[in-house]
């Protein structure tokens, strides 16, 4: 399987200048000055139509191998009116990933997500109250290729195409779902994940991951514009051990309304723990 995580040694090199000098606290001020502007958004983000303009989220992604070319996918996430004040959205997600060489790799997983809009949240405005299910099912493929080679690393680029099959509930309080929407929805993602030097300082941190994700619907069901959504994302990670990362970053997600006017326009804090670990690993630790 395609490990998360690549050998530390002999990365790009960002802290030596054209003079060989070193300066270890480059990318620490690097990720304070990016964290303080994420937290600028807060007050400074174009407020949507009904809606608050930033959350946290909290997750898990794996690809947990039990062969050499398939693994059991695994996720988790948890959002939350920022910093936490209260819930928005749970998300799990199950499917079976398989490797096909050269790059190439494919997934087929199923997601249940519950929403909770309330008058003021980044979900606003809300069309209904309570507990909001969907069941979603998707197929994806997934393209890796290196693109500037750097020292003895590569700056690489992933290319993830996306179909979604999308069972929506409406819900209402004290009533539960009283009816299911089906769509179908299509995504792409570009991703670069840009390697440093390795620091022997621990909160340096080892890589950035950046990625921009166009979601478009389609079939009967799409609507009048195709236009979805857009999602742009950048972060720093952290090598934990051999088979896990730390990502720290910041995500703006812009969703349209049916009308053309300013919908979901949220600005998120996003910590993701991200494993790549064997099934048989995982259940030797938890013996």
């Amino acid at each position: 399987m395609c490990a998360l995580i690549s050998d530390r040694a002999n990365l790009v090199d960002f802290d030596r200048t054209p003079g060989g000098a070193h300066y270890p606290l480059a990318r620490f001020w690097l990720v304070l000055c990016f964290l303080t502007t994420c937290c600028s958004f807060r007050s400074s983000a174009q407020i949507p139509s009904g809606g608050a303009t930033s959350s946290t989220w909290l997750s898990y992604f794996g690809d947990q191998p039990f062969t050499n070319t398939l693994a059991l996918h695994l996720e988790g996430s948890y959002r939350a009116t920022f910093p936490l004040d209260r819930p928005e959205q749970y998300m799990l997600r199950s499917g079976l990933t398989v490797e096909h060489g050269h790059g190439f790799s494919s997934l087929f997983a199923y997601t249940y997500l519950v929403s909770y809009p309330f008058e003021g949240g980044t979900l606003s405005p809300a069309s209904a109250s309570g507990k909001q299910p969907e069941h979603r099912a998707f197929e994806q493929l997934q393209f890796e290729h290196p693109l500037i080679r750097v020292g003895e690393k590569r700056l690489t680029l992933t290319h993830r195409f996306r179909a979604e099959q999308r069972f929506l509930g409406t819900a209402a309080e004290g009533l539960g779902v009283t009816k299911w929407n089906f769509a179908e929805r299509a995504r792409y993602r570009l991703t670069a994940k840009i390697p440093f030097k390795t620091a022997s300082w621990w909160i340096v941190p080892n890589y950035i991951s950046i990625f921009n994700e166009v979601y478009t619907s389609f079939g009967p069901h799409s609507g009048e514009s195709p236009f979805n959504a857009n999602v742009d994302y950048g972060a720093f990670g952290w090598n934990l051990k051999s088979r896990f990362a730390l990502e720290l970053g910041y995500q703006h997600r812009y969703a349209p309304m049916a009308n053309g006017v300013i919908g979901q326009n949220d600005n998120e804090l996003q910590l993701m723990l991200l494993s790549t670990a064997p099934l048989r690993r995982l259940h030797h630790r938890a013996q």
